[in-house]
C-alpha cells in the first residue's frame, strides 16, 4: 500500500523535508521575519512603552522624544505603542481566517471530490463565490454588521473557502482513483476514515502553502477594510486605522503613517517568503531543479 495512506506518513515527509525548508534562503528570511513579527505581538505590553487607547489632547502631534519614540497621533496616543499592539490584531485575523479557511474548505472539498454526486452541486455554489471580488464582498459583509474581529474574520473567510475546496477537489479527484485507496475500498474500510487516513494525507502540501497565502491576504485586506472605515472600530490599534488616520498628516508627520506600513508590509513579505519557500520545498517538480 502507498506510503501516504500510513498515518506517520505526514510527520515522516516533514522530517524528512526539514534539512530542506532550513536550508532555503526564502524560508530562513521568511521565517524570520514572520517570527519576529509574532513575538512582538506576544510581547505587546513588554514592549509598548504606554497604554496605546490612552488619549491626551495635550500630547496631540508631539514629535518623536524619549517619552514617545515615534511621536503621538492627532488624538495624543503613542505611535510606537499603537503599531506594537496593532500586530495583535493583524496576527489574529490572519491567522483566524487561514484556519478557518481552511477547516471548512477541506472538510467541502473532501467530500465534493470523492462523492461525484455532491460535486455538480456544491462547485456550482464555489463558483458563485469566486465570481464576487473578495475585496467587495468583505466590505459589503462588514458593512451589514457591527464592526468587530469576528465580523472581519467571517467576512474575509467566506471568500477564502472556494479556494481550499477547490484545490483539495483537484487532489482527491486525482487520488481516489489510486491502488492504495482501492485496496481499502477493498478491505471494507469506511469511507470517512479512507477520507481522513488515506486522502486526507496528501493534502498536507499544498495545503501548506495556500494556507501562508491566504494568512497574507487576509492581513493585507483588513488593512484595507480598516482603512477605508469598514473594518476594525477606530479604538483598536491597527495598522490600517494608523494609517488611515495619519494620511491626513503625511506631508507634516510622516511618520504616523511610516511605522505601521513598514510592520504591514515587513509582515506580509515574511509570510509571502515562507509561503514560497514551502512550495519550492514541498513541490517534488521544483525540489528537483533546484
Amino acid at each position: 500500500m502507498n506510503s501516504l495512506a500510513s498515518p506517520s506518513a505526514a510527520p515522516a515527509r516533514a522530517k524528512r523535508h526539514l534539512p530542506a525548508f532550513l536550508s532555503h534562503p526564502s524560508v530562513v528570511v521568511g521565517g524570520f521575519l514572520v517570527l519576529a513579527i509574532v513575538l512582538m505581538a506576544m510581547a505587546a505590553p513588554l514592549l509598548g512603552t504606554v497604554d496605546p487607547t490612552r488619549i491626551d489632547p495635550g500630547m496631540r502631534l508631539k514629535p518623536p522624544s524619549e517619552l514617545a519614540w515615534f511621536g503621538t497621533d492627532l488624538f495624543g496616543r503613542d505611535v510606537y505603542s499603537r503599531a506594537v499592539y496593532g500586530a495583535r490584531s493583524s496576527i489574529l485575523i490572519g491567522l483566524c481566517v487561514a484556519t478557518a479557511a481552511l477547516l471548512i474548505g477541506v472538510t467541502v472539498g473532501l467530500v465534493t471530490g470523492y462523492f461525484r454526486w455532491v460535486d455538480a452541486i456544491v462547485m456550482r455554489v464555489m463558483d458563485g463565490l469566486m465570481a464576487i471580488p473578495t475585496f467587495l464582498l468583505a466590505i459589503a459583509l462588514v458593512s451589514l454588521t457591527r464592526a468587530s474581529i469576528g465580523t472581519v474574520v467571517v467576512a474575509l473567510t467566506i471568500p477564502e473557502i472556494p479556494r481550499v475546496v477547490r484545490l483539495v477537489r483537484s487532489v482527491v479527484l486525482t487520488v481516489r482513483e489510486e491502488p492504495f485507496v482501492e485496496a481499502a475500498i477493498s478491505v471494507g474500510t469506511s469511507t470517512p476514515k479512507i477520507l481522513v487516513r488515506h486522502i486526507l494525507p496528501t493534502t498536507y502540501a499544498p495545503l501548506m502553502v495556500l494556507g501562508t497565502y491566504i494568512c497574507a491576504s487576509a492581513i493585507l485586506i483588513e488593512a484595507g477594510l480598516s482603512f477605508l472605515g469598514t473594518g476594525l472600530p477606530p479604538e483598536i490599534p491597527s495598522w490600517g486605522n494608523m494609517i488611515s488616520e495619519g494620511r491626513t498628516f503625511f506631508q507634516v508627520a510622516p511618520r504616523l503613517v511610516f511605522l505601521p506600513s513598514l510592520f504591514l508590509a515587513l509582515t506580509v513579505l515574511g509570510i509571502n517568503l515562507l509561503g514560497d519557500g514551502l512550495r519550492d520545498t514541498l513541490d517534488p517538480r521544483i525540489a528537483k531543479r533546484m
